[in-house]
């Protein structure tokens, strides 16, 4: 791979770019949002059932076709689907071997899906900041700002 500056691999300057870009036009289209996560979702459906995260990976894959479908109600459909798998990743976490970080994790997800649950507009405003935030990052490592 092709590398400037301080090592790094140009694409850490290019995804910063287009991270930028995504978030600022989740900003001005938020609708945009709803086609991005659906496919992203059936994505990391198809990865997980090959990997063999079956559950999971077929919970991915049947809300990013639902959201494909019916993409106005997707920020409902996150809400839920944050919610099981903040409950999945609590109920891992505390049977068996009792792991912490997990289960703070699952604890996280899952308070992420109450919250989007009761204000659902929050979403696209969330994942286009994050990805901003993100985009800015991913450039200021490129340059090594840090």
């Amino acid at each position: 791979m092709f590398t400037m500056g301080f090592g790094l691999p140009v694409s850490g300057l290019i995804g910063g770019i287009i991270a930028i870009v995504f978030g600022i036009l989740i900003l001005i289209f938020p609708r945009i949002i709803n086609y991005l996560i659906g496919i992203a979702l059936i994505l990391s459906g198809i990865l997980g059932i090959i990997a063999g995260s079956l559950l999971i990976g077929i919970l991915s894959l049947i809300f990013g076709i639902i959201i494909m479908i019916f993409p106005r109600i997707l920020n409902y459909l996150i809400g839920a689907y944050l919610i099981i798998i903040g409950l999945i990743t609590i109920i891992g976490a505390v049977v068996g071997a009792f792991a912490l970080i997990p289960l703070i994790i699952g604890i996280i997800i899952l308070l992420f899906g109450i919250i989007v649950m009761f204000n659902p507009g929050i979403l696209n405003a969330l994942v286009a900041i994050a990805l901003i935030i993100m985009g800015f990052l991913a450039i200021a490592r490129y340059f090594g700002w840090f």
